[in-house]
């Protein structure tokens, strides 16, 4: 049964209906599974539901819903990847980022929706369908994680895990007017695949509720090889504490580099007035570093680790990848990696590195780094499509779609998008922030400033009441 009352709430807000005992985390659990029977048969952002009866009432959650994304294992149910190659494997063990959910008190109600193996910035399975942006059903909710986005926007969970190894957060957060925090790589757990790019955290319709994930997730895991600065006090505590004037740099538009739309350039220009307004000191100026250079090598490092990754999880269900059980764009990403030599993935690798010295340097004299998510607004529907498309394709397309979130993920320093703006189209405009190299406080301590500010969470008032 869905109870209306619960639509417009955080996390929080649920928390603080069970610590004073007005609510059961049974009937919580309930009413998000209602809506997500009502909603996800429109939506698909949801491709695995759980169950169980058991609810999780331990930790800081108390048993909240949560999805988690179909790129972790969960022990008992499929891992699919969004793939075919994969199709009828389950997994035997839960992921130490599940086991820190698990933990923290929440109780996953299913697994969200990816393209195949998280490839692209926008969910587009061809094997387990596409996902729609429920603030417009005829666009893309982004990717990797679109199916969180859009399950979270749309009502269905309070908030949902999310990864990022090159704007998977940010992305799907922008697109679907949702609050997406990467952290800074070390402070949660990762994954030693594709150069350690990628991280792990979630999407929210708040800032509080993005901290209070982080307070469960935070820390190293057995074998880390990055040292990430402690944090110090729970970030949950942000709220209480003071934000001084910071030195904000911003660009809006990036001449023949890429393309930024109309929009996009406005809502990038909007938010630094607003930052501003605020009492920050904002000008325009951007690290002064190869950005083709630096993507070009970005693209060796993610296409052989991508392709050893596909084909090791293939191994794990007893199959070799093949023309007819991946898309064209995984097939081909395969090829086109064994071409690549020891050296020359080395050789990008280095320049990845000494590129990230310039980024870093950038941050000794700003604090903060505003830019656009992406180029554009949420993409229609199939721009995309990895099932007819080269990975050659698939990358002429992205470098002039997605070509700025990657840079964090290399770098490892914290990044967000800010719901602040939306376009005639109805479709959300994030604002990408990035932060020195272990300060997500700083990032969260602007984020929740700004919402303050200018809030959004009244947005989601249509979509909830559909």
């Amino acid at each position: 049964m869905e109870m209306n009352e619960l639509h417009h709430l955080d996390a929080v807000d649920l928390l603080e209906l069970l610590q004073g005992k007005e609510l059961k985390v049974e009937e919580i659990v309930q009413h998000y599974r209602a809506v997500m029977k009502r909603k996800n048969p429109d939506l698909n952002a949801v491709v695995h539901f759980i169950d169980e009866e058991s609810v999780h009432k331990q930790g800081l959650f108390q048993g909240l819903p949560f999805l988690i994304k179909d790129l972790n294992a969960v022990k008992g149910y499929p891992l699919s990847y969004g793939s075919k190659v994969m199709e009828g494997f389950e997994a035997t063990w839960d992921d130490e980022i599940v086991k820190r959910f698990k933990r923290g008190g929440l109780t996953f109600i299913g697994k969200s929706n990816t393209p195949e193996f998280g490839f692209t910035p926008a969910t587009e399975s061809v094997h387990l369908g596409y996902t729609k942006n429920p603030w417009n059903t005829e666009f893309s909710p982004g990717g990797s994680s679109g199916g969180a986005a859009a399950a979270v926007a749309s009502g269905m969970v309070p908030f949902a895990h999310a990864s990022d190894g090159g704007g998977s957060i940010r992305i799907p957060a922008s697109n679907c007017g949702l609050f997406g925090l990467k952290p800074t790589r070390g402070r949660t757990p990762f994954s030693m695949r594709l150069n350690s790019l990628a991280v792990s955290h979630g999407v929210t319709k708040s800032v509080r509720d993005s901290a209070a994930l982080l307070d469960v997730l935070e820390g190293p895991q057995v074998g880390d090889l990055y040292a990430t600065p402690p944090s110090g006090a729970p970030y949950s505590s942000i709220n209480h504490e003071d934000l001084s004037p910071l030195r904000i740099a911003y660009l809006a538009e990036f001449g023949e580099i890429m393309e930024i739309d109309r929009d996009v350039q406005q809502a990038i220009r909007e938010t630094a007035q607003l930052c501003e307004s605020l009492g920050h000191n904002v000008e325009i100026a951007y690290p002064d570093f190869d950005l083709h250079r630096f993507m070009e090598a970005f693209v060796v490092v993610w296409v052989v680790g991508g392709a050893l990754a596909v084909k090791e999880a293939a191994g794990m269900n007893g199959k070799d990848p093949t023309v007819e059980n991946l898309e064209k764009m995984l097939f081909t990403l395969i090829e086109k990696a064994s071409r690549y030599s020891a050296m020359e993935y080395e050789q990008a690798r280095l320049i990845l590195a000494s590129e990230s010295v310039k980024f870093h340097q950038f941050f000794e004299k700003y604090d903060v780094l505003l830019h656009p998510v992406n180029s554009k607004s949420a993409l229609p529907l199939g721009f995309y499509d990895g099932e007819d498309k080269t990975i050659d394709e698939i990358l002429a397309v992205s470098a002039q779609y997605a070509h700025l979130t990657p840079v964090a993920n290399v770098t490892g320093q914290p990044a967000m998008s800010v719901p602040l703006f939306w376009n005639d189209n109805n479709l959300p405009i994030g604002s990408h922030f990035t932060g020195r190299f272990g300060d997500e406080r700083t990032l969260l301590k602007l984020a929740a400033q700004l919402e303050e500010a200018k809030p959004w969470r009244q947005r989601y008032d249509d979509l909830l009441k559909e």
